[in-house]
C-alpha cells in the first residue's frame, strides 16, 4: 500500500502543480489584462490631460481675442461718438448756411424788383424827356428859336 499511498501522494501534488500552473496562469493572465486596463487608462489620462491642457490654451487665446475686441469696440465707439458730432456740427452749418443763402436769396430777389422798377422808372422818364424834347423842338420850330430850356440843365448826356 505503500506504493499505493505514494502513487496516490504523486498524483495528488501532480494535481495540485497542474492547479497550482493553471491558477498562475490564470493570474498572469490576469495581471496582463490588469496592466493593460491599467496602460489604457494612463493613455486615456493623458489624453483627458492635453485636451483639459489645449482647452485652458484655447480658453486663454479666446480671452485675450477677446480684449483685444473689446479694445477694437471701444475704439470704434469713440470714433463713432467723434463722427457723430462732427456730422451734428456740420449739420448744424449746413443749416445755418441754407438759412443764411435762404435769406440772401430772398434780399437778391428784393434787389431785382427794385432793379426791375428803377429801370422801368428810368424808362418812363427817358419816354417823357423824350417827348419834351419833342415838344420843344416843335415848339422851337413853330417860334423859331434854338432852345427853350437851358442847354447844360436839360442836355441829355446818354
Amino acid at each position: 500500500m505503500a506504493t499505493h499511498t505514494q502513487g496516490s501522494m504523486l498524483d495528488i501534488l501532480k494535481k495540485k502543480m497542474r492547479q497550482a500552473k493553471e491558477e498562475m496562469e490564470n493570474a498572469r493572465d490576469s495581471a496582463e489584462e490588469a496592466e493593460k486596463r491599467h496602460a489604457l487608462e494612463i493613455k486615456r489620462r493623458e489624453d483627458a490631460e492635453a485636451e483639459v491642457a489645449a482647452l485652458n490654451r484655447r480658453i486663454q487665446l479666446l480671452e485675450e481675442d477677446l480684449e483685444r475686441t473689446e479694445e477694437r469696440l471701444k475704439s470704434a465707439t469713440s470714433k463713432l461718438e467723434e463722427a457723430c458730432a462732427a456730422a451734428d456740427e456740420s449739420e448744424r452749418v449746413r443749416k445755418s448756411l441754407e438759412n443764411r443763402f435762404s435769406m440772401d436769396d430772398a434780399r437778391v430777389d428784393q434787389l431785382e424788383e427794385q432793379l426791375k422798377q428803377a429801370r422801368q422808372v428810368a424808362e418812363e422818364a427817358e419816354i417823357k424827356y423824350d417827348e419834351v424834347r419833342e415838344i420843344e423842338r416843335c415848339l422851337a420850330h413853330h417860334f423859331n428859336i434854338h432852345s427853350l430850356f437851358h442847354p447844360k440843365i436839360f442836355s441829355r448826356t446818354s
